[in-house]
């Protein structure tokens, strides 16, 4: 039986002895993984502000008990499963393309890219202007801060990935610190808990509903992204899942438990959005708190787009490999051990976008990141069928039933989210413009596959896994 390695493209320039000993060497340990999975996916309650603004306090905090269930667990699960199976440099890549075929591989990239591109170009922008509440910038000095943060974050990522993941751990603590201050102080509010003043719904409830559940499914997303740099991962197999076990706990209790205090007895939210919880923090723990809360947004900006730059800057050498970009995009930098230009080549992109000022519609960042996960559940039935033998190796379990349910529950999510985006009006140009968006992956995989060769055909098609 051919091994999962025929899905990896033949082209790839084989990494030398001397190359693979350094990279073990330098691969992320669990403790480093945990805390940048909580970064990549959650980096504390801050974006919950503008759900309770825009949703009410009763709805967010209902959204944030429910959408782990509906999304995080089912995602976390689907990633852990297929982690294990194919633990390769690429991930939910090589996953989609080796269950639905090479389109579908380069359709989950092409989403990817989307979703990643308007994530990518507002931390910068986050930033400077959640620095400037403490220090007051100009828009100029704005711009070239948030340029400074795009290649602070480039240079980490040359560095290799254990820099990161050491980073990490210290914006972690940096992050949770006050918001667990916030919960030891408020824990009255929280034994004492009262049920905001305003109701669960107002006058647009279809509306209210669509919105706050789409910032709060923004807000819990993003557990498999680290797939792509499994390579680099000790031990994925093991760890990958050890992680995940580790990081949903946090971060569920981080969002939910911040919120319940700062919205305990509420009988206003009119006045909810960016900084609201420095604002709560001031209430509860003084100037100290409520400062330390404001300084962590920025921190939070930094912190997560450093995360996220460890993923995404492996996208462009990842489809390179496949030939769908330069080759040139597939050289490894002997003496970090990771792949410079593609790295470089994000920092190039994610400059040019600060200027802009690009703050990426939450609306399209969901559809993309949703559409692309649909590719990834279609996979994991997929690859059950091709590949039935894990023996050793983690799997969803409950059977088909099991399976059925940890697919099915994200769609629905999904589907709910931009059926009232739609019916609200709201929602409606922001729908149109992504599914246009959508619809071009087919050109843009027709002119790649064209001008690079595109990856080889896969005859016959993977049927078991060997290491």
């Amino acid at each position: 039986m051919p091994p999962i390695a025929n899905n990896l493209p033949s082209t790839a320039p084989p990494l030398d002895f001397a190359l693979n000993a350094r990279r073990d060497a330098r691969r992320l340990g669990l403790l480093p993984l945990v805390c940048v999975m909580y970064l990549v996916v959650s980096g504390g309650a801050y974006g919950l502000e503008d759900a309770v603004h825009l949703a009410g306090p009763r709805l967010t905090l209902l959204l944030c008990l429910i959408v782990p269930l509906t999304l995080s667990i089912p995602t976390a699960l689907m990633a852990a499963e297929l982690t294990a199976l194919m633990p390769v440099e690429g991930g939910f890549y090589f996953w989609v393309k080796a269950g639905m075929g090479p389109f579908a591989g380069f359709a989950e990239a092409y989403l990817t890219i989307l979703y990643t591109a308007m994530d990518m170009a507002i931390y910068p922008v986050l930033f400077a202007g959640y620095l400037s509440f403490i220090v007051p910038l100009g828009p100029l000095a704005q711009i070239a801060i948030g340029i400074v943060l795009v290649w602070l974050s480039g240079l980490m990522n040359f560095l290799g990935v254990r820099p990161v993941g050491f980073a990490s751990i210290a914006l972690a603590g940096v992050l949770i610190a006050p918001f667990f201050a916030l919960v030891v102080l408020g824990m009255p509010e929280l034994i004492h808990f009262r049920m905001p003043a305003i109701p669960l719904f107002g006058a647009d409830a279809w509306g209210a509903l669509g919105a706050g559940l789409t910032v709060v499914i923004w807000n819990f997303s993003g557990w498999e992204n680290l797939s792509v740099v499994s390579g680099e991962i000790e031990n994925p197999r093991r760890n990958y899942l050890r992680a995940i076990m580790i990081a949903l706990p946090v971060i569920v209790a981080g969002y939910v438990l911040p919120l319940a205090i700062s919205i305990s007895g509420a009988a206003s939210v009119a006045d909810w959005g960016t900084g609201s919880f420095s604002h709560v923090g001031y209430r509860i723990g003084g100037t100290i708190l409520g400062g330390a809360l404001a300084i962590g947004g920025a921190v939070m900006s930094f912190a997560v787009f450093a995360a996220a730059m460890l993923w995404v800057s492996r996208m462009p050498y990842v489809l390179a490999r496949e030939r769908y970009l330069p080759k040139s995009l597939t050289e490894i930098w002997a003496s970090t051990v990771t792949p410079g230009k593609s790295i470089l080549l994000c920092c190039v992109v994610f400059t040019m976008l600060v200027p802009v000022g690009f703050v990426a519609l939450v609306v399209l960042d969901v559809f993309f990141y949703m559409a692309a996960l649909a590719l990834e559940m279609a996979a994991l039935i997929r690859l059950r069928r091709l590949m039935p033998n894990r023996e050793g190796l983690f799997t969803v379990g409950g059977g088909v039933a099991g399976l059925a349910l940890v697919t099915a529950l994200p769609v629905m999510t999904w589907v709910a989210t931009f059926g009232l985006a739609i019916s609200s009006g709201a929602g409606k140009p922001d729908f149109i413009l992504a599914v246009v968006l959508g619809v071009c992956v087919w050109p843009a995989y027709s002119i790649c596959r064209r001008r690079y060769g595109g990856p080889p055909a896969i005859d016959p098609p993977p049927t078991s896994l060997t290491d």
